[in-house]
């Protein structure tokens, strides 16, 4: 069974800002319980794909997820989010010793859209928050945010 920890310090930013953004949808649900999640849940089929099946599935259990609508990463022991689709793009939680080497990777806190928008995931979502840049390590920092907050509750 899917669960979230809507109290839990680190989803304060996350869940604010989709609560905001798709309020409308279930807190988290099943990525089955969707009709079609890799189309018509927000966010482009490959950054679905690489957020669940490439990131995900390195991962020592299954994580997937759909949070308020959106394809997801969530720490399936004590409900901390871990990334998320976000349209064109994907970001995830980077460990705090590790955010040099992500940003020197290519990772950043801010996008620019086509349109000329911009969006700031640290201000959005917390610090930590970086959208990923395709980079094969980003799984390790996955791993080791996924290993870094397994105690924690």
């Amino acid at each position: 069974m899917l669960k979230l920890d809507e109290s839990h310090q680190l989803n304060q930013g996350v869940l604010n800002h989709l609560r905001d953004k798709h309020g409308g949808n279930a807190l988290i649900s099943s990525p089955d319980s969707h009709p079609d999640p890799y189309l018509r849940a927000g966010s482009h089929p490959d950054i679905v794909s690489r957020v669940w099946e490439t990131l995900g599935g390195a991962l020592p259990a299954d994580s997937r997820a759909i949070v308020y609508g959106t394809p997801a990463l969530v720490h399936p022991n004590n409900g901390v989010v871990l990334a998320l689709a976000y349209g064109t793009a994907y970001v995830i939680k980077i460990p705090d010793d590790e955010m040099s080497e992500a940003i020197e990777a290519g990772c950043k806190a801010e996008q620019t859209w086509t349109g000329g928008g911009k969006t700031n995931v640290q201000e959005l979502l917390g610090f930590g928050w970086l959208f990923g840049c395709w980079d094969r390590r980003e799984i390790n920092w996955l791993l080791d945010t996924y290993n870094n907050i397994s105690g924690v509750i």
